[in-house]
């Protein structure tokens, strides 16, 4: 690692961390603007607001990434074209390529933030900030915690640890006590599917049957169950599938082809989440001809015009493609791919006419 490749690094690096400064600022104004329409329904309160705004500030750092990633790599590109660094370094023999490579590095890191976001924290704080906002706007007769929801219906205590869209319960436990109470019958199944508004079926069923004579224990591939779970409860609990982790929206998605379900609109879904810090990646590297490019001598604004149209027009061509690809069931991964495709000959073919 050369002292040119640290130096052009921390320009970068400092673009993209003005830049998400920037537009987190602006678009969680935006979102904490839009929740104060939910202010004064049931207990949602300012505070309310402000903290699901908070809560929800790293899936909106993924959302930002790839502008993020365009504009922080054009205006730290743009830095030291201004104060003719750029130029200093060619002339030192610092080839284009050499320069581009260098903001690869930067990209390639911002990659790696992106993914480990994306996984581990925001589907958490995404869900959390969910689950709080319902139960302050329409208190639902059910109590949550970590561990899953718990509701009650006479003598039995239920607890599920999540609903997955379509109302489908997952890892269902079922506690029944007898009139002196005492405990008498576990029931614990993978999933519950709903049949109709009151009844459910319970896969893949473990029941434990407690008396004097102790506890018998008999597995059943599917159990129907009355459930006290009210369709309003299960709705209002249910978890988006914009918020599920990939490996979970993942596993939700082959149980959804397992009961011969329409998957087109969450396999897309899923690529996209894929292909997220591929996106962030790819705007990097689209980034580098801006500067090192035809717009080389432009002003700093003119290049973050041209950089934020063409990072608008990406973002827009996307999601069209993927809409008509869900609609039309063509192959989600083709269809979230092609437009990257089409960035990156784009780019190469820019950076080729800069050599």
């Amino acid at each position: 690692m050369s002292t040119i490749d640290r130096h052009i690094w921390l320009r970068v690096i400092r673009g993209y961390a003005l830049m998400m400064a920037v537009l987190l600022s602006v678009f969680s104004l935006m979102a904490f603007v839009n929740e104060l329409d939910s202010v004064g329904r049931g207990t949602y309160g300012l505070g309310d607001a402000f903290l699901n705004v908070l809560l929800t500030v790293p899936s909106r750092m993924i959302e930002l990434a790839p502008a993020t990633a365009m504009l922080g790599s054009i205006i730290g590109l743009g830095e030291l074209a201004s104060s003719h660094e750029l130029i200093a370094m060619q002339a030192l023999g610092t080839s284009p390529l050499r320069i581009g490579a260098s903001v690869t590095v930067t990209g390639i890191l911002l990659m790696i933030v992106v993914v480990g976001i994306q996984e581990w924290v925001a589907p958490s704080t995404d869900q959390l900030a969910y689950t709080l906002r319902i139960q302050a706007i329409s208190k639902p007769e059910a109590l949550h915690t970590r561990q899953g929801f718990w509701s009650r219906d006479g003598r039995q205590f239920i607890r599920v640890h999540q609903v997955l869209p379509d109302r489908v319960l997952s890892d269902v436990e079922i506690y029944e006590f007898d009139d002196h109470d005492r405990l008498r019958l576990v029931t614990w199944a993978a999933r519950a599917d709903p049949k109709d508004p009151h009844q459910w079926a319970l896969i893949d069923v473990v029941q434990r049957t407690i008396d004097g004579e102790g506890v018998a224990t008999k597995q059943l591939a599917s159990l129907p169950w009355a459930g006290a779970l009210t369709p309003a409860q299960v709705e209002l609990l249910a978890l988006p599938a914009e918020i599920l982790s990939r490996s979970t929206l993942s596993q939700y998605i082959a149980f959804l082809k397992k009961t011969g379900q329409d998957v087109a609109r969450l396999e897309i879904r899923l690529w996209q989440q894929l292909t997220m810090p591929l996106s962030t990646l790819m705007m990097v590297l689209a980034a580098i001809p801006f500067v090192l490019g035809p717009l080389r001598k432009a002003t700093a604004g003119k290049r973050i015009l041209h950089g934020s149209l063409l990072g608008a027009a990406f973002h827009l061509g996307s999601h069209s493609i993927a809409h008509l690809g869900a609609i039309w069931h063509l192959n989600a991964a083709l269809t979230v791919l092609s437009p990257l495709a089409v960035l990156g000959g784009v780019t190469v073919w820019v950076y080729r006419r800069a050599q």
